[in-house]
C-alpha cells in the first residue's frame, strides 16, 4: 500500500503545487473564505466525494465512503488568509491588497486535497470514511472550529479520530515533527479600557491620565510571569495593541490596551484573569481612574493523543525515514485545531517546508514562502497515516 500511496503522490506533485498558488493568489480573511470554499467543493465533487458547503459560514466538509462501512476519520484544514501586504516578488503572489496567506493555509489545503485525491483512487481499499474538513476562521477569535462542530460537522457518520497539520519553515522539506500530549496552548484574548479624566496638557492636576495610568498598567502585567506564575509553566502574556489619545497637549479620557495570554491547561488560564483583575483594580483606583477588563479565552489546549501520534509517526518514518521523523517541542502558539482534539483522539504536527540552506522567515510574515516540494509529502502522510487508521 506504500508503493502505491507514494506513486500517486507524486504524480500529483504539479497539482498540488497548482492548487496552493490558485489559493495563494486569491487570499481571503476569516469568515469570507467564498471563493475559497468553491474552488474546495469543486475539487471534492470531482473526486468523488459528497460534499456540503455553508457549514460554519463558510466551511465545506467533503466526505469519501469506501468500499464498506468501518470508523470514520476526519482530516482538518483551514481555509483563511491574514491582514498582511505580500513582500515576495512570485508570479503568484496575492492579488488582494492587504492580505496574504502568510500561514501556510494555502498549503495546507493543497495537501488535504492531495490527500483526498490520493484516497479516492484508493478508495477500494477504504474499510471505512473519510471527512474531509476545510475550516474557515481559525486565525480569527471567532473560532471556526466551535462553529463547524457546534452544526454538527462530527456527525453523520460519526468521526473517531482526526488527523491535521501545519507548516513549519523551521524545518526544511522533506522533514515532519510530531510530540504526544499537550503540543499548542490555550490562547486568551483581551480588551482592557482604562478610563480617566481628560483636560488640557497644561494643567494636569485637573485631570486624570489614562495613558500614565495604562503605562502602569502595562508594566504590571509584564511581571505576572515573573512573579506570579511558576517559572516552569510555559506562559506568556503579550501586549500587541495601545490606542489613546489625539493631539500632543490634550489628555485624553480613555486609552485601549489589547494583547494575548498563553499558557498550557485550563486552571491556569482562568487564575491569569483573575489576577490582571487584582492588578487593574489596585493600580486604577490609586490614581482615581477606574478600567474595564474583557478576558476571553478562545482556544484551548491542543493535546495529542498517544496513539495516533503513534500511527502518524510510524508512517512520517516509512515515507520520509526514521532521520526525518523528529521529536517536536509544545510551542505558545494556538490553533483551534484543539477543539477536535479535545473532543476526539487527534494527532496534529509540524510538516517542514523551509528551504535547506538558507534563511527562511517565519510565519505571519511579508516574505513567508514554503518549499512546494513538502506539498506531495504532507498529502502522502496524510492519505497513509488514515489508510493505517481504517484498517
Amino acid at each position: 500500500m506504500l508503493e502505491k500511496v507514494m506513486k500517486a503522490a507524486h504524480a500529483i506533485e504539479e497539482t498540488l503545487i497548482t492548487i496552493r498558488r490558485d489559493i495563494h493568489k486569491q487570499p481571503e480573511l476569516a469568515l469570507q473564505e467564498y471563493k475559497t470554499a468553491k474552488y474546495i467543493a469543486d475539487r471534492l465533487r470531482a473526486l468523488g466525494c459528497e460534499v456540503t458547503e455553508n457549514v460554519g459560514s463558510t466551511g465545506v466538509v467533503g466526505l469519501l465512503r469506501g468500499r464498506e462501512t468501518g470508523k470514520t476519520l476526519a482530516i482538518r484544514a483551514d481555509m483563511d488568509a491574514l491582514p498582511i501586504e505580500e513582500a515576495t516578488e512570485h508570479g503568484f503572489c496575492s492579488a488582494t491588497p492587504g492580505v496574504m496567506h502568510a500561514c501556510g493555509h494555502d498549503a495546507h489545503i493543497a495537501v488535504v486535497l492531495g490527500a483526498a485525491e490520493i484516497l479516492s483512487g484508493l478508495k477500494d481499499s477504504l474499510a471505512g470514511s473519510i471527512k474531509l474538513i476545510f475550516q474557515p476562521s481559525e486565525e480569527s477569535p471567532i473560532g471556526g472550529a466551535d462553529r463547524m462542530i457546534e452544526e454538527g460537522v462530527l456527525e453523520n457518520p460519526h468521526v473517531d479520530a482526526a488527523l491535521g497539520l501545519h507548516v513549519t519553515p523551521e524545518l526544511p522539506a522533506g522533514q515532519m515533527g510530531c510530540k504526544e500530549g499537550p503540543f499548542f496552548a490555550s490562547v486568551a484574548y483581551f480588551t482592557i479600557e482604562i478610563m480617566g479624566k481628560g483636560g488640557h496638557g497644561a494643567l494636569p492636576q485637573h485631570s486624570v491620565n489614562p495613558i500614565l495610568v495604562a503605562a502602569e498598567c502595562i508594566q504590571a502585567l509584564q511581571t505576572i510571569p515573573s512573579a506570579q506564575i511558576d517559572p516552569m509553566e510555559p506562559f506568556v502574556l503579550s501586549i500587541g495593541s495601545i490606542h489613546g489619545g489625539q493631539k500632543s497637549n490634550i489628555i485624553p479620557e480613555k486609552v485601549t490596551i489589547e494583547g494575548t495570554v498563553r499558557c498550557f491547561g485550563d486552571e491556569l488560564m482562568s487564575r491569569t484573569g483573575q489576577i490582571m483583575e487584582n492588578l487593574l483594580c489596585s493600580i486604577t483606583s490609586a490614581y482615581g481612574a477606574a478600567y474595564r477588563l474583557n478576558f476571553r479565552s478562545e482556544v484551548k489546549t491542543l493535546i495529542n493523543d498517544q496513539g495516533m501520534i503513534r500511527l502518524i509517526k510510524e508512517a512520517g518514518e516509512e515515507i520520509l525515514g526514521k532521520d526525518h521523523t523528529l521529536a517536536a517541542q509544545p510551542v505558545l502558539l494556538g490553533d483551534d485545531f484543539a477543539s477536535f482534539s479535545q473532543l476526539l483522539p487527534s494527532a496534529y504536527i509540524y510538516l517542514g517546508v523551509g528551504f535547506p540552506g538558507q534563511p527562511n522567515p517565519p510565519l505571519h510574515h511579508p516574505k513567508f514562502d514554503l518549499d512546494e516540494r513538502a506539498l506531495p509529502m504532507g498529502a502522502a502522510l496524510l492519505s497513509y497515516t488514515a489508510l493505517k487508521f481504517l484498517s
